[in-house]
Protein backbone atom coordinates (compact mmCIF):
# COMPACT_ATOMS: atom_id res chain seq x y z
CA UNK A 1 0.00 0.00 0.00
CA UNK A 2 1.05 3.59 -0.61
CA UNK A 3 2.57 5.61 2.19
CA UNK A 4 2.79 9.41 2.46
CA UNK A 5 4.87 11.62 4.70
CA UNK A 6 2.58 14.61 4.23
CA UNK A 7 -0.51 14.95 6.40
CA UNK A 8 -2.63 15.74 3.35
CA UNK A 9 -4.12 12.82 1.43
CA UNK A 10 -6.05 12.42 -1.82
CA UNK A 11 -9.25 10.39 -1.72
CA UNK A 12 -11.18 9.11 -4.73
CA UNK A 13 -14.89 8.65 -3.92
CA UNK A 14 -17.03 6.65 -6.36
CA UNK A 15 -20.58 7.76 -5.67
CA UNK A 16 -22.58 8.18 -8.89
CA UNK A 17 -25.85 6.76 -10.12
CA UNK A 18 -28.42 7.42 -7.40
CA UNK A 19 -28.97 9.98 -4.67
CA UNK A 20 -28.44 7.21 -2.11
CA UNK A 21 -24.84 6.84 -3.26
CA UNK A 22 -24.19 10.40 -4.39
CA UNK A 23 -25.23 12.52 -1.41
CA UNK A 24 -23.41 10.46 1.27
CA UNK A 25 -20.31 10.53 -0.95
CA UNK A 26 -20.54 14.31 -1.21
CA UNK A 27 -20.92 14.50 2.57
CA UNK A 28 -17.64 12.66 3.14
CA UNK A 29 -15.95 14.73 0.43
CA UNK A 30 -17.05 17.97 2.13
CA UNK A 31 -15.49 16.95 5.46
CA UNK A 32 -12.22 15.91 3.85
CA UNK A 33 -11.99 19.09 1.76
CA UNK A 34 -12.71 21.26 4.82
CA UNK A 35 -9.70 19.66 6.49
CA UNK A 36 -7.38 20.45 3.60
CA UNK A 37 -7.38 17.07 1.88
CA UNK A 38 -7.78 16.56 -1.87
CA UNK A 39 -10.94 14.85 -3.05
CA UNK A 40 -12.13 13.62 -6.44
CA UNK A 41 -15.69 12.35 -6.76
CA UNK A 42 -16.55 9.98 -9.59
CA UNK A 43 -20.14 10.41 -10.76
CA UNK A 44 -22.26 9.04 -13.58
CA UNK A 45 -23.62 10.94 -16.56
CA UNK A 46 -27.14 10.94 -15.09
CA UNK A 47 -29.00 14.22 -14.73
CA UNK A 48 -29.32 13.86 -10.95
CA UNK A 49 -25.52 13.63 -10.64
CA UNK A 50 -24.93 16.75 -12.73
CA UNK A 51 -27.59 18.65 -10.80
CA UNK A 52 -26.13 17.73 -7.42
CA UNK A 53 -22.56 18.43 -8.51
CA UNK A 54 -23.52 21.94 -9.66
CA UNK A 55 -24.27 22.83 -6.04
CA UNK A 56 -20.75 21.96 -4.86
CA UNK A 57 -18.20 24.03 -6.78
CA UNK A 58 -15.66 23.49 -4.00
CA UNK A 59 -15.40 19.79 -4.91
CA UNK A 60 -13.80 18.15 -7.95
CA UNK A 61 -16.11 15.86 -9.95
CA UNK A 62 -15.19 13.50 -12.77
CA UNK A 63 -17.88 11.94 -14.96
CA UNK A 64 -17.59 8.29 -15.95
CA UNK A 65 -19.87 6.35 -18.36
CA UNK A 66 -20.80 3.67 -15.83
CA UNK A 67 -23.12 0.83 -16.89
CA UNK A 68 -25.39 -1.38 -14.80
CA UNK A 69 -24.46 -5.04 -14.87
CA UNK A 70 -26.84 -7.09 -17.06
CA UNK A 71 -27.79 -10.73 -16.47
CA UNK A 72 -24.91 -13.18 -17.08
CA UNK A 73 -26.12 -14.45 -20.45
CA UNK A 74 -27.57 -11.18 -21.68
CA UNK A 75 -26.37 -9.92 -25.11
CA UNK A 76 -25.60 -6.67 -23.28
CA UNK A 77 -22.85 -8.38 -21.28
CA UNK A 78 -20.21 -7.81 -23.97
CA UNK A 79 -20.89 -4.06 -23.93
CA UNK A 80 -20.81 -4.07 -20.13
CA UNK A 81 -17.44 -5.81 -20.00
CA UNK A 82 -16.03 -3.48 -22.63
CA UNK A 83 -17.27 -0.46 -20.66
CA UNK A 84 -15.86 -1.95 -17.45
CA UNK A 85 -12.44 -2.36 -19.06
CA UNK A 86 -12.50 1.24 -20.31
CA UNK A 87 -13.72 2.49 -16.93
CA UNK A 88 -10.99 0.64 -15.05
CA UNK A 89 -8.35 2.01 -17.40
CA UNK A 90 -9.68 5.57 -16.94
CA UNK A 91 -9.79 5.14 -13.15
CA UNK A 92 -6.20 3.93 -13.03
CA UNK A 93 -5.16 7.04 -14.95
CA UNK A 94 -7.05 9.30 -12.51
CA UNK A 95 -5.43 7.53 -9.57
CA UNK A 96 -1.95 7.98 -11.03
CA UNK A 97 -2.51 11.57 -12.20
CA UNK A 98 -3.81 12.70 -8.80
CA UNK A 99 -1.60 10.45 -6.65
CA UNK A 100 -4.67 8.98 -4.93
CA UNK A 101 -4.10 7.30 -1.56
CA UNK A 102 -7.53 5.86 -0.78
CA UNK A 103 -10.53 4.79 -2.87
CA UNK A 104 -13.97 4.81 -1.24
CA UNK A 105 -16.88 3.18 -3.07
CA UNK A 106 -20.36 4.25 -1.96
CA UNK A 107 -22.11 1.26 -3.55
CA UNK A 108 -23.43 -0.11 -6.82
CA UNK A 109 -21.52 -1.26 -9.87
CA UNK A 110 -20.29 2.32 -10.35
CA UNK A 111 -17.88 1.52 -7.52
CA UNK A 112 -16.40 -1.67 -8.97
CA UNK A 113 -14.03 -0.19 -11.57
CA UNK A 114 -12.60 2.46 -9.18
CA UNK A 115 -12.10 -0.13 -6.42
CA UNK A 116 -10.48 -2.66 -8.76
CA UNK A 117 -8.29 0.08 -10.23
CA UNK A 118 -7.37 1.25 -6.74
CA UNK A 119 -6.33 -2.23 -5.72
CA UNK A 120 -4.20 -2.58 -8.85
CA UNK A 121 -2.54 0.79 -8.18
CA UNK A 122 -1.71 -0.04 -4.57
CA UNK A 123 -4.31 2.20 -2.89
CA UNK A 124 -6.22 1.46 0.27
CA UNK A 125 -9.81 0.56 -0.62
CA UNK A 126 -13.08 0.80 1.33
CA UNK A 127 -16.78 0.45 0.54
CA UNK A 128 -19.84 1.86 2.26
CA UNK A 129 -23.22 0.10 2.28
CA UNK A 130 -26.12 2.25 3.46
CA UNK A 131 -28.88 -0.36 3.31
CA UNK A 132 -29.80 -3.16 5.70
CA UNK A 133 -29.17 -5.70 2.93
CA UNK A 134 -26.23 -5.17 0.55
CA UNK A 135 -26.83 -5.58 -3.16
CA UNK A 136 -24.93 -7.94 -5.44
CA UNK A 137 -22.57 -5.14 -6.41
CA UNK A 138 -21.31 -4.47 -2.89
CA UNK A 139 -21.04 -8.17 -2.15
CA UNK A 140 -18.61 -8.24 -5.08
CA UNK A 141 -17.00 -4.91 -4.18
CA UNK A 142 -16.22 -6.23 -0.70
CA UNK A 143 -13.69 -8.64 -2.22
CA UNK A 144 -11.63 -5.67 -3.37
CA UNK A 145 -12.00 -3.67 -0.16
CA UNK A 146 -9.76 -3.52 2.89
CA UNK A 147 -12.63 -2.30 5.08
CA UNK A 148 -16.41 -2.61 4.73
CA UNK A 149 -18.45 0.22 6.27
CA UNK A 150 -22.14 -0.26 7.07
CA UNK A 151 -24.82 2.31 7.68
CA UNK A 152 -26.99 -0.06 9.73
CA UNK A 153 -26.12 -2.74 12.27
CA UNK A 154 -28.35 -5.23 10.43
CA UNK A 155 -26.07 -5.04 7.40
CA UNK A 156 -23.01 -6.33 9.20
CA UNK A 157 -24.14 -9.96 9.21
CA UNK A 158 -24.17 -10.02 5.38
CA UNK A 159 -20.36 -9.83 5.22
CA UNK A 160 -19.45 -12.84 7.40
CA UNK A 161 -16.24 -13.67 5.52
CA UNK A 162 -14.76 -10.18 5.57
CA UNK A 163 -12.21 -9.49 8.26
CA UNK A 164 -12.98 -5.82 8.92
CA UNK A 165 -16.62 -4.67 8.93
CA UNK A 166 -17.63 -1.53 10.85
CA UNK A 167 -20.95 0.23 11.49
CA UNK A 168 -20.59 3.99 10.96
CA UNK A 169 -24.04 5.26 9.90
CA UNK A 170 -24.85 6.98 6.61
CA UNK A 171 -23.32 10.44 6.01
CA UNK A 172 -25.48 13.55 5.63
CA UNK A 173 -24.34 16.60 3.65
CA UNK A 174 -23.03 19.58 5.61
CA UNK A 175 -25.66 21.85 4.03
CA UNK A 176 -28.32 19.72 5.71
CA UNK A 177 -26.70 20.06 9.11
CA UNK A 178 -25.93 23.78 9.19
CA UNK A 179 -27.88 25.78 11.73
CA UNK A 180 -29.73 28.70 10.16
CA UNK A 181 -32.50 31.12 11.07
CA UNK A 182 -34.55 30.73 7.88
CA UNK A 183 -38.25 30.12 8.44
CA UNK A 184 -38.74 26.78 6.64
CA UNK A 185 -42.46 27.17 5.97
CA UNK A 186 -42.13 30.74 4.81
CA UNK A 187 -39.43 29.57 2.37
CA UNK A 188 -41.98 27.30 0.69
CA UNK A 189 -44.79 29.90 1.04
CA UNK A 190 -46.69 27.69 3.48
CA UNK A 191 -48.65 28.69 6.58
CA UNK A 192 -46.51 29.01 9.68
CA UNK A 193 -48.90 27.26 12.09
CA UNK A 194 -50.56 24.64 9.88
CA UNK A 195 -49.57 20.97 10.20
CA UNK A 196 -47.37 20.03 7.27
CA UNK A 197 -47.07 16.78 5.34
CA UNK A 198 -43.87 16.26 3.36
CA UNK A 199 -44.10 13.90 0.38
CA UNK A 200 -40.93 12.74 -1.35
CA UNK A 201 -39.80 9.81 -3.40
CA UNK A 202 -36.04 10.15 -3.17
CA UNK A 203 -33.74 11.81 -5.68
CA UNK A 204 -35.68 10.54 -8.69
CA UNK A 205 -39.25 10.58 -7.44
CA UNK A 206 -41.69 7.70 -6.94
CA UNK A 207 -44.65 7.30 -9.27
CA UNK A 208 -46.59 4.89 -7.05
CA UNK A 209 -46.35 7.24 -4.07
CA UNK A 210 -47.12 10.33 -6.17
CA UNK A 211 -50.31 8.84 -7.57
CA UNK A 212 -51.55 7.47 -4.25
CA UNK A 213 -51.05 10.87 -2.62
CA UNK A 214 -52.88 12.49 -5.53
CA UNK A 215 -55.94 10.34 -4.79
CA UNK A 216 -55.93 11.41 -1.13
CA UNK A 217 -55.67 15.19 -1.64
CA UNK A 218 -59.34 15.90 -1.00
CA UNK A 219 -59.08 14.13 2.34
CA UNK A 220 -55.96 16.12 3.20
CA UNK A 221 -57.83 19.32 2.39
CA UNK A 222 -60.64 18.29 4.76
CA UNK A 223 -58.07 17.67 7.52
CA UNK A 224 -56.88 21.25 7.22
CA UNK A 225 -53.25 20.27 6.67
CA UNK A 226 -50.81 21.55 4.04
CA UNK A 227 -48.57 19.53 1.72
CA UNK A 228 -44.99 20.02 0.58
CA UNK A 229 -44.55 17.58 -2.31
CA UNK A 230 -41.19 16.86 -4.00
CA UNK A 231 -42.44 14.92 -7.02
CA UNK A 232 -39.26 14.21 -8.98
CA UNK A 233 -38.59 15.59 -12.47
CA UNK A 234 -40.35 12.76 -14.32
CA UNK A 235 -43.73 13.11 -12.59
CA UNK A 236 -43.66 16.80 -11.77
CA UNK A 237 -46.12 18.07 -14.40
CA UNK A 238 -48.61 15.28 -13.72
CA UNK A 239 -48.45 15.86 -9.96
CA UNK A 240 -48.72 19.64 -10.35
CA UNK A 241 -51.87 19.26 -12.47
CA UNK A 242 -53.51 17.00 -9.88
CA UNK A 243 -52.86 19.52 -7.11
CA UNK A 244 -54.25 22.32 -9.29
CA UNK A 245 -57.66 20.64 -9.06
CA UNK A 246 -57.64 21.10 -5.24
CA UNK A 247 -56.92 24.85 -4.97
CA UNK A 248 -58.18 25.13 -1.38
CA UNK A 249 -55.43 22.76 -0.20
CA UNK A 250 -52.40 24.76 0.90
CA UNK A 251 -49.57 23.30 -1.14
CA UNK A 252 -46.08 23.58 -2.57
CA UNK A 253 -45.15 21.21 -5.41
CA UNK A 254 -41.65 20.98 -6.86
CA UNK A 255 -39.69 18.66 -9.15
CA UNK A 256 -36.52 18.87 -7.06
CA UNK A 257 -35.55 20.58 -3.82
CA UNK A 258 -32.15 22.17 -3.20
CA UNK A 259 -33.10 22.98 0.40
CA UNK A 260 -34.12 19.64 1.83
CA UNK A 261 -32.91 20.82 5.23
CA UNK A 262 -35.76 23.33 5.24
CA UNK A 263 -38.20 20.74 3.89
CA UNK A 264 -37.45 18.40 6.80
CA UNK A 265 -37.66 21.24 9.30
CA UNK A 266 -41.05 22.26 7.89
CA UNK A 267 -42.48 18.74 8.14
CA UNK A 268 -44.59 17.24 10.92
CA UNK A 269 -44.89 13.96 9.03
CA UNK A 270 -43.34 12.53 5.85
CA UNK A 271 -44.44 10.03 3.24
CA UNK A 272 -41.29 8.65 1.63
CA UNK A 273 -39.52 5.78 0.00
CA UNK A 274 -37.23 3.87 2.34
CA UNK A 275 -33.90 4.39 0.65
CA UNK A 276 -31.14 4.51 3.24
CA UNK A 277 -30.08 8.08 2.52
CA UNK A 278 -33.60 9.51 2.89
CA UNK A 279 -34.11 7.52 6.07
CA UNK A 280 -30.86 8.82 7.56
CA UNK A 281 -32.06 12.35 6.91
CA UNK A 282 -35.50 11.65 8.40
CA UNK A 283 -33.80 10.30 11.51
CA UNK A 284 -31.43 13.27 11.74
CA UNK A 285 -34.32 15.74 11.68
CA UNK A 286 -36.60 13.55 13.80
CA UNK A 287 -39.44 13.42 11.27
CA UNK A 288 -42.09 10.71 11.83
CA UNK A 289 -42.77 8.91 8.58
CA UNK A 290 -44.93 6.59 6.53
CA UNK A 291 -42.39 4.55 4.60
CA UNK A 292 -43.37 3.02 1.26
CA UNK A 293 -40.57 0.70 0.05
CA UNK A 294 -39.84 0.65 -3.66
CA UNK A 295 -41.23 -2.82 -4.53
CA UNK A 296 -38.61 -3.58 -7.19
CA UNK A 297 -35.51 -2.62 -5.19
CA UNK A 298 -32.65 -5.12 -5.38
CA UNK A 299 -32.88 -7.80 -2.68
CA UNK A 300 -36.02 -5.95 -1.51
CA UNK A 301 -33.63 -3.91 0.66
CA UNK A 302 -36.01 -0.98 1.04
CA UNK A 303 -38.52 -3.19 2.84
CA UNK A 304 -35.84 -4.33 5.27
CA UNK A 305 -34.78 -0.72 5.83
CA UNK A 306 -38.37 0.28 6.59
CA UNK A 307 -38.86 -2.67 8.93
CA UNK A 308 -36.02 -1.41 11.13
CA UNK A 309 -37.65 2.02 11.49
CA UNK A 310 -41.11 0.48 11.93
CA UNK A 311 -39.89 -1.84 14.70
CA UNK A 312 -38.17 1.07 16.46
CA UNK A 313 -41.41 3.07 16.42
CA UNK A 314 -39.96 5.80 14.19
CA UNK A 315 -42.13 5.03 11.18
CA UNK A 316 -44.98 2.96 9.85
CA UNK A 317 -44.30 0.61 6.94
CA UNK A 318 -46.90 0.77 4.16
CA UNK A 319 -46.55 -1.42 1.08
CA UNK A 320 -47.22 0.23 -2.25
CA UNK A 321 -49.76 -2.48 -3.12
CA UNK A 322 -51.83 -1.39 -0.10
CA UNK A 323 -51.86 2.32 -0.96
CA UNK A 324 -55.10 4.01 -1.92
CA UNK A 325 -56.89 7.22 -0.96
CA UNK A 326 -58.46 5.68 2.15
CA UNK A 327 -55.47 3.81 3.60
CA UNK A 328 -53.16 6.75 3.08
CA UNK A 329 -55.57 9.34 4.47
CA UNK A 330 -56.33 7.14 7.48
CA UNK A 331 -52.64 6.68 8.27
CA UNK A 332 -51.97 10.43 8.03
CA UNK A 333 -55.05 11.27 10.10
CA UNK A 334 -54.12 8.75 12.81
CA UNK A 335 -50.74 10.37 13.42
CA UNK A 336 -51.86 13.99 13.08
CA UNK A 337 -54.77 13.37 15.48
CA UNK A 338 -52.51 11.82 18.12
CA UNK A 339 -49.79 14.31 19.20
CA UNK A 340 -48.48 11.85 21.76
CA UNK A 341 -47.88 9.19 19.11
CA UNK A 342 -46.26 11.73 16.79
CA UNK A 343 -43.95 12.82 19.62
CA UNK A 344 -42.94 9.24 20.36
CA UNK A 345 -42.19 8.63 16.67
CA UNK A 346 -40.05 11.77 16.56
CA UNK A 347 -37.97 10.66 19.56
CA UNK A 348 -37.59 7.15 18.14
CA UNK A 349 -36.36 8.56 14.82
CA UNK A 350 -33.79 10.78 16.55
CA UNK A 351 -32.43 7.77 18.45
CA UNK A 352 -31.66 6.08 15.12
CA UNK A 353 -29.61 9.01 13.83
CA UNK A 354 -25.81 8.85 13.55
CA UNK A 355 -25.06 12.56 13.37
CA UNK A 356 -21.30 12.39 12.89
CA UNK A 357 -21.12 9.63 10.27
CA UNK A 358 -19.30 11.75 7.67
CA UNK A 359 -16.66 12.76 10.24
CA UNK A 360 -16.23 9.13 11.35
CA UNK A 361 -15.60 8.00 7.79
CA UNK A 362 -13.26 10.91 7.05
CA UNK A 363 -11.24 10.12 10.20
CA UNK A 364 -10.99 6.48 9.14
CA UNK A 365 -9.86 7.34 5.62
CA UNK A 366 -7.06 9.57 6.92
CA UNK A 367 -6.01 6.95 9.47
CA UNK A 368 -6.07 4.22 6.82
CA UNK A 369 -3.96 6.29 4.44
CA UNK A 370 -1.39 6.72 7.18
CA UNK A 371 -1.05 2.94 7.35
Amino acid sequence: MKQKNSKSIHVLIACGGTGGHLFPGIAVGEVLASRGHDVTLLISEKKIDTLAASGHPELRFEKMPFLAMPKPWSPKMFGFLKGLWKGTKACRKIIRDHDVDVVLGMGGFTSFAPLYAGRKEGCHTLIHESNAIPGKANRLNARYSDIVLCGLEACKEHFPKHGDVRVVGTPIRSSMRKANSDDPRAFFKLDKDRRTLLVMGGSQGARGVNRAVGMALEEFERMGIQVLHIAGPTDYEEVRDVYAKIPMLKQHVAAFCHRMDLAYRAADLAIARSGASSMSELAYFGVPSLLVPYPHAAEDHQTRNAEIFDKAGAARLMRESELNADTLADAVREIFNDPRKAGEMKKAAQKLAVKNSAEKIADLLVKTAAG
